[in-house]
């Protein structure tokens, strides 16, 4: 789209607005782009009104906002008056929030030519919320803790918990791993994170415990029935221009940041653990407390260093990788995994032996459904049998009464005739000749029909 702009003693030039998408198109992470489209949003959204309805933004609801888009810069506007009045109206979030938000916007203004000096973005700098700002109560995850959590997890949500609480993965690194990225032959068992996945771009080398192999396992031998019935499960999600669902998903995990926000939170529901901070309405429990939980856990058995190396921390991955092989990285993490196994044998065995009772009890309702279909067709056959039975019963039964209905007339003539002589007819129908002849006439009538 084009704009023409008036200018004075210049006259009328022509400025091309870019669109939301191209600006997004120039980032290669996929958090970086959903960020700055989530900032984008937001502050149009402050500008003109809330455009998203859902939790996902439809086709309908981004050709708008790229609507608005044009409209802003084709209007003269305070550009960091704007700025200034979007962090007021973001007032009670955290401040890292606000922060994300403001620097989205601020990236997508100068993509589209909006430069400030340096004196107005020291004016915004000083707008923003310090530390004494909105933070949420954010609750330590312990062992306990996750095994309640664990306990009301799928094998999908189950693999998922115990990747993050046993390799310091972040979220988003996790959700694109690929299958050929996993190593399930190495003790311990490895994962490359390469450098389009990280946020730092870094290559690395993680690594997770013999639990979270096992969990992965599991969820391996379901995984492509949970990707069978995913693809376009709600068909509504199309037509409001949500991307259908494929079923060569080749990630570890094959779903999105949403679906385990939602797992996360069901899991702590169910576990009772479900607990929103009331000042900034996000949960004390939160899934990217796993890394935290790493940490900690792991820095018990395992030099620091070699620790934040594995999470991904840009000042110590050089570092780590320059002085250890990834053989010795492992004999570390080896050293230190019982800190980041969440159950014990005992329990494993016990969730094991938990998890085995249920299939036994499904695979008996699930046989027991089939005995009762086999039933249910074995009584069908009887009863079609027996219908045509009948049948055959009525149609011989109609025979019947159309032969007395011939026979009528002779039978009544035999009663008078019996009412004149009964002895006559008694000696003539011991007759064989008589006999022979009543025969002949029910045979004449049996033609006729």
């Amino acid at each position: 789209m084009v704009t023409f702009i008036r200018q004075e003693n210049v006259g009328i030039i022509m400025k091309e607005t870019r669109t939301i998408e191209s600006f997004l198109s120039r980032y290669g992470k996929h958090n970086t782009v959903k960020s700055y489209r989530a900032s984008v949003y937001l502050f149009l959204d402050y500008v003109y009104g809330r455009v998203r309805q859902g939790a996902r933004v439809t086709k309908a609801e981004a050709q708008r906002y790229e609507e608005l888009n044009r409209r802003y810069f084709s209007e003269e506007r305070d550009h960091l008056d704007d700025l200034i009045r979007f962090i007021a109206w973001m007032n009670g979030k955290p401040p890292a929030t606000i922060k994300v938000k403001v620097a989205g916007a601020l990236e997508w203004l100068r993509y589209n030519d909006v430069e400030f000096t340096q004196r107005e973005l020291r004016a915004l700098k000083h707008k923003m919320p310090d530390a004494k700002g909105a933070w949420t109560e954010e609750r330590d995850l312990d062992k306990e803790t996750l095994k309640k959590i664990l306990s009301h997890t799928d094998e999908k949500g189950r693999a998922l918990i115990l990747t993050l609480a046993s390799s310091g993965l972040r979220v988003g690194e996790a959700l694109q791993i690929k299958l050929d990225d996993l190593d399930l032959s190495t003790d311990p068992t490895q994962i490359n994170v390469r450098g389009e996945y990280s946020k730092t771009g870094g290559r690395r080398t993680v690594f997770i415990s013999k639990e979270a192999a096992e969990a992965i396992k599991e969820w391996l031998k379901v995984r492509e029935d949970y990707l069978k019935s995913a693809v376009n499960r709600n068909r509504g999600l199309l037509m409001n221009g949500a991307g259908a669902k494929q079923t060569d998903d080749s990630r570890l995990f094959p779903f999105s940041d949403a679906v385990v926000r939602a797992l996360w939170s069901n899991a702590l529901k169910k576990a009772g653990l479900y607990s929103v901070d009331p000042a900034t309405g996000r949960l004390k429990y939160r899934i990217h407390g796993l890394r935290k939980f790493f940490r900690s856990q792991l820095a018990l058995s395992c030099p620091v260093d070699i620790v934040e190396a594995l999470m991904g921390h840009e000042g110590y991955l050089t570092e780590a990788y320059r002085r250890y092989t990834v053989k010795q990285l492992g004999e570390y993490y080896l050293k230190a995994e019982h800190h980041v196994t969440i159950f014990e044998s005992g329990d494993l065995r016990e969730i094991k032996e938990s998890l085995r009772d249920t299939q036994m009890a499904i695979q008996g309702y699930r046989q027991s459904l089939e005995e009762k279909d086999r039933i249910i067709q074995l009584m069908s056959e009887r009863m079609t049998e027996m219908e045509k039975r009948l049948k055959m019963l009525e149609e011989e039964l109609a025979s019947s009464n159309a032969l007395l209905l011939e026979l009528g007339p002779w039978i009544e003539r035999v009663k008078r005739f019996e009412a004149k002589d009964g002895d006559l007819l008694v000696a003539a129908l011991s007759d064989e000749r008589v006999l022979s002849m009543v025969h002949e006439v029910i045979n004449e009538v049996k033609k006729k029909k």
